[in-house]
């Protein structure tokens, strides 16, 4: 899987970030780095998102961080 660029839109603020998904067993991990953060997040139900460690992030603003992620 290859590392990508995007624009995430958190809190209405739009952040660049790069992201470099891996896969461990079965789940795909997204690390998303910024100039600001890094937080690592995967799809723990087929609607959810959650994160190994908040980075200081709500349960919602994970969601939001991971439905952006869904296309990709």
């Amino acid at each position: 899987m290859e590392d990508f660029g995007i624009t995430l839109s958190i809190n209405s603020r739009l952040i660049e970030a790069t992201v470099h998904p891996h896969i461990e067993g079965e789940t795909t991990y997204y690390d998303v780095t910024t100039d600001d953060f890094s937080i690592s997040i995967y799809k723990e139900t087929m609607y959810t998102w959650a994160a190994i460690d908040d980075a200081g992030f709500s349960a919602e603003e994970i969601q939001t961080i991971g439905e952006q992620l869904n296309d990709y």
